[in-house]
């Protein structure tokens, strides 16, 4: 086989690698990086995690609000992650809009952890923003609305 032909093969090789990729549209590429992050948070993969994060992401939850990837990660995600023990989680609803380098995924939650001894019942609604950088699909914005307690009826 000619030096020619050997590099015809290869480059027919990775044309075959890269076309299932290549071939998906951006939202079918954001559903798989989504996957990508709920994997890595139930498997408590935290270097899987941090690495699907944009270094610019904004987190709200509530009164809450964590800017850039140290502060998100130091004090919101690496410390809940860690925390979990056990953690289930299921996501439904899930609705993804994506166009050109942009996406936005809407979704419902339902979370089961044991968190430092106490069981962990969260559910409620998530908001992520996706960006594509580099080629990659990174979280730039998360915005988690759960049921606030409300006061006893009759306190007023």
């Amino acid at each position: 086989m000619t030096r020619t032909s050997i590099y015809r093969v290869a480059a027919g090789v990775a044309l075959v690698v890269a076309t299932p990729v290549l071939a998906q549209s951006p939202e079918q590429q954001v559903r798989a990086a989504v996957e990508s992050y709920n994997r890595a948070f139930v498997d408590k993969d935290l270097p899987a995690l941090r690495a699907l994060l944009a270094p610019d992401i904004v987190l709200y939850e509530h009164s809450v609000k964590n800017i850039g990837l140290d502060d998100v990660w130091d004090h919101h995600l690496r410390p809940e992650v860690e925390a979990f023990q056990g953690t289930r989680a299921e996501f439904t609803d899930v609705r993804v809009w994506a166009s050109g380098d942009m996406a936005l995924v809407t979704r419902l939650y339902a979370i089961t952890a044991t968190m430092n001894g106490r069981a962990i019942d969260a559910r409620g609604n998530e908001t992520m923003g996706w960006a594509r950088r580099d080629g990659e699909w990174k979280v730039v914005h998360i915005h988690y609305s759960h049921p606030c307690p409300r006061p006893p009826s009759g306190s007023e």
